[in-house]
């Protein structure tokens, strides 16, 4: 058939099929008014289609109308054109206007090529096991409406099939290029960040509030495979950001002035992590943290990456638990966390004061002031009642409700009130140890805030203020520790043990999709080969890989050739004439039996009738009947084959 020829309603439907399988991942990561703009020609097209009476395709005017609406729309929201999202929006409305006029083959054939390319765009949003499951129903689904649109009449059982094997004979090509292509020292999908999308995470300032707004979040931040036992949840304090500088209302981190020394200790524990996407450089580790190649600590000892966590990583950390911090401080760096603004939270100073006055000893001003929370009522909670400029007095002295930077906050000015140093540490604490794989996933929902006060002799000590007046929360997780009112993420809070079941293999799932086939980087194919004897260079590389490539190939034809050798001679000698008569634009439909073909192309050629009935009689015959000696069939091939030497 021409390229011109128009495509039948039947193909159209295929095509529309396949149009809306191949957006229906993309859009719910797209605006709303993306979406709707994407959505509204194929609503239309299929409008069209499923009316007695369709209204007519919209004029060429029309569509170019709405392709500029389509950019404008994506300038508008975006700022740009360009870039991977706004690229990826403009691509899916500019689809569905190309759904909206296809009427030839040629049309048929570009929507459908399209398809494929925001099937591929679809990886460079996310990469998930779920992407790559929906890019392969599509991209099943486009390459069966590929073959209706060049096989009209093929019905859909072995459309589905031929397109299935064909995809199927890809995938080993696909898995040895995966496995063998030299790869760069980065992670498989990565592309800039266009500043299109947000990403959920820690930061380094802090006021009442911020964590319990991260908490609301049932997004995984990371996740732990320990090397060892996992630690109890008393010790799972992630440490991220330490801040020290107070404005009366906020915390912040201040800038780094050197870097510190390393930490050194008995208890080592080794563990990695596979960090999300968060902006930042922090690798949340747990305390106290030594750096390895590519990792260095700051002034504050936080664990920092060699550059802002962007993509997914995974990083090997080291923790000596046991170790002390902060020994060799300056007095000048010690007295910067000791600073309070002037007039700021006065019951809080004057509580302080009585500390100091009280219990000579820090370490004693650290334990009254815990003895104080313990014994205060105080409720915690992700809906505080609303705190005024001196936040610490209102929390300490009236409401007694709050979260847990609350805590921290109140309790770190109560301690640079009594003399002692102190500063705020956010992070992460807990997480849930998931039973299929084995690793400890911690949620945003975990995002935790404490205390840090400097000891003599003992340096920077860690204190949880809201484990003394809510010991649950550090034990038992956010669910365990929060009124059932509180609105906790649906992810955090599942009571039935077979949906939790299900997300716990969801997830082991997509962690071994992101360790195995996202995480496969140049050191991982390294130390694959290694294992195997070989050395992971290019050479090698590429002469596994042509080599694999061609074996691969010959098989796909050695078991192209046998199935065709398992064919009797009366199939083959019908085979042969069908193709002969396909060469004059004889073609039998895919529902016409050989006694119907015969009798339409004897109609076509009244000299050819005779015989074409004859053998078509014969084939079915033999084909379809009872067994006939092996004779019948060599005298079916032998007449065949004269016939065609004389006719052709």
């Amino acid at each position: 058939m021409h390229k011109t020829a128009p495509v039948d309603r039947s193909d159209l439907l295929w095509i529309l099929a396949a149009v809306v399988l191949t957006l229906l991942p993309l859009l719910p990561r797209l605006t709303l008014e993306v979406s709707v703009i994407a959505s509204l020609p194929l609503l239309w097209q299929g409008w069209r289609l499923h009316s007695a009476s369709p209204a007519p395709t919209p004029n060429r005017l029309v569509l170019l109308l709405m392709a500029i609406v389509a950019v404008a729309a994506t300038v508008a929201r975006y700022g740009t054109a360009f870039g991977r999202t706004p690229g990826l929006a403009l691509l899916a409305m500019l689809l569905g206007l190309k759904m909206l006029e296809t009427r030839t083959r040629r049309d048929a054939h570009i929507t459908i090529q399209l398809c494929f390319f925001v099937q591929l765009g679809y990886f460079l949003i996310e990469q998930s096991v779920v992407t790559a499951l929906s890019a392969f129903a599509a991209c099943i689904l486009a390459l069966t409406a590929l073959l209706r649109v060049e096989q009209p009449d093929l019905s859909l059982k072995p459309a589905i099939s031929s397109s299935a094997r064909m995809v199927g004979i890809a995938l080993p090509l696909a898995a040895l290029l995966f496995v063998l292509f030299p790869r760069i020292d980065s992670p498989l999908w990565s592309m800039p960040s266009d500043g299109a999308s947000a990403t959920t995470g820690m930061s380094d300032r802090m006021r009442p509030g911020t964590i319990a707004d991260l908490s609301l979040s049932g997004e995984i931040a990371f996740r732990v495979e320990f090397s060892g036992p996992i630690p109890p949840p008393a010790e799972r304090y992630f440490r991220g950001p330490v801040m020290s500088q107070f404005d009366g209302m906020e915390w912040q981190a201040r800038p780094a002035i050197r870097a510190a020394s390393q930490p050194q200790g008995n208890r080592r524990i080794d563990y990695v992590i596979t960090l999300e996407p968060n902006q930042n450089r922090w690798l949340f580790a747990l305390e106290h943290a030594t750096p390895r190649e590519g990792q260095t600590l700051d002034a504050a000892n936080v664990l920092l990456a060699s550059a802002a966590v962007r993509t997914r990583i995974r990083a090997a950390l080291t923790s000596f638990t046991d170790a002390r911090i902060g020994l060799d401080i300056s007095p000048a760096h010690l007295a910067t966390n000791l600073e309070l603004p002037a007039g700021s939270n006065p019951r809080v100073a004057a509580f302080g004061a009585q500390l100091r006055q009280d219990n000579p000893a820090p370490a004693d001003r650290v334990a009254a002031a815990l003895s104080f929370l313990r014994k205060g009522d105080f409720v915690y909670t992700l809906s505080p009642p609303r705190l005024g400029r001196n936040a610490a007095d209102d929390f300490l002295f009236e409401t007694r409700q709050g979260f847990c930077e609350h805590f921290a906050n109140a309790f770190t000015v109560l301690m640079r009130s009594a003399g002692v140093p102190a500063r705020v540490v956010a992070g992460y604490q807990g997480g849930e140890v998931n039973p299929i794989d084995g690793t400890l996933v911690v949620r945003q929902s975990d995002a935790h805030a404490w205390t840090e006060v400097w000891l003599a002799e003992q340096g920077w000590v860690r204190v949880d203020p809201t484990a003394a007046a809510a010991p649950r929360r550090i034990d038992g997780g956010l669910t365990a520790s929060l009124p059932a009112s509180d609105p906790i993420p649906g992810l955090v809070r599942i009571e039935s043990q077979w949906l939790r079941t299900l997300r716990n293999r969801a997830e082991a799932m997509s962690h071994a999709w992101n360790t195995w086939i996202l995480g496969y980087n140049a050191q991982r194919q390294r130390d694959l080969f290694a294992g195997l004897g070989f050395d992971a260079d290019w050479r090698n590389l590429t002469i596994g890989l042509v080599a694999s490539g061609a074996l691969w190939q010959a098989a796909v034809w050695v078991g192209m050739f046998r199935s065709r050798r398992r064919q009797t001679p009366a199939e083959r000698a019908w085979q042969l004439l069908l193709r002969k008569l396909g060469q004059r634009g004889i073609e039998p439909s895919i529902s016409e039996g050989p006694i119907a073909f015969a009798a339409r192309a004897g109609t076509i050629h009244p000299e050819w009738h005779e015989a074409l009935a004859d053998f078509a009689a014969r084939y079915a015959r033999l084909t379809y009947g009872p067994t006939a000696p092996a004779a019948e069939a060599e005298a079916l091939r032998l007449d065949i084959n004269a016939w065609l030497t004389r006719t052709f």
